[in-house]
């Protein structure tokens, strides 16, 4: 009876870390975001991507949403969040308008903190320096802004 509990107490260490190694952040590879977007084959094409995010389709992915957003045309983490603000002054915070548009801001959201942690070695990629603005008021700690490239910032908690 006791090899039966260690051996399923090993299969869920194992399953768990499994699970570990799949929340892992990644810098984006913009170059390929941009291929698989583009292609009508692929499954990350963007028209699909884009018609599956306004249907609030729950099965979309990490990598789906990462594709949204850095592939995307007019995908803002700011501009989603000041549509939300605006549907909860017309309808109210409990109002479907604004929870939709509140599930949109979390999905944009997460595929930025896919990215990265944060940290010096790791920082988050967004589209805009507004985005980027509007990730940091999400998160607890104060953060600064390093421009770094065209297209990417790097958010960084402050010391």
């Amino acid at each position: 009876m006791k090899r039966l509990f260690f051996l399923i107490g090993l299969v869920s260490l194992m399953f768990c870390s499994y699970a570990q190694d799949a929340a892992r952040t990644m810098k984006p590879n913009y170059r390929k975001i941009a291929r698989v977007v583009a292609s009508q084959n692929s499954p990350y094409f963007l028209d699909s991507l884009q018609s599956r995010y306004e249907r609030l389709d729950t099965s979309l992915t990490v990598d789906d949403l990462r594709c949204l957003y850095y592939g995307g045309r007019n995908m803002s983490v700011s501009d989603t969040w000041q549509r939300y603000m605006l549907l909860v002054g017309r309808w109210g915070r409990n109002s479907r308008q604004a929870g939709d548009e509140w599930i949109r801001y979390q999905w944009l959201t997460s595929a930025v903190w896919s990215t990265g942690d944060g940290s010096r070695r790791r920082p988050l990629h967004v589209g805009s320096v507004e985005d980027a603005k509007q990730v940091a008021l999400g998160y607890d700690e104060v953060m600064w802004f390093k421009i770094k490239g065209k297209r990417k910032f790097s958010v960084v908690p402050q010391r």
